[in-house]
């Protein structure tokens, strides 16, 4: 049986999502693509079917899964309790430091990902 070969924008489309992803993912070894001359791309239908892979196994979905009941054990006393012991807890914290340690974090994450 003979593959069915997409280009990078058709395979973008069949997945629903951006080129450069697809891009990225060749990149990264993900995907499998195959030159066609010195700058053509082309992706196997059979390569890009396998990036599909279900997140949950079919059939062992839990019976109750949807059904609990996430207020069964609320109550609001405790709740109110709870809220009341964390007051003042956060008082003598630079709001604007921790602002731009947040970012700064993110942006070595950021770079980290990138190398």
């Amino acid at each position: 049986m003979a593959s069915t070969y997409l280009t990078v924008a058709e395979a973008a489309h069949r997945l629903d999502v951006s080129r450069t992803t697809v891009w990225r993912w060749i990149r990264q070894g993900r995907l499998r693509a195959y030159r066609v001359g010195q700058r053509t791309i082309r992706i196997r239908d059979e390569d890009l079917e396998a990036q599909l892979t279900p997140i949950q196994q079919v059939g062992h979905e839990s019976p109750e899964r949807g059904k609990e009941d996430i207020w069964a054990d609320y109550d609001p006393v405790k709740a109110r309790q709870g809220l009341e012991s964390l007051r003042g807890l956060f008082k003598d914290i630079d709001t604007k430091q921790l602002k731009r340690d947040l970012r700064e974090a993110r942006s070595q994450k950021e770079r980290a990902r990138r190398d």
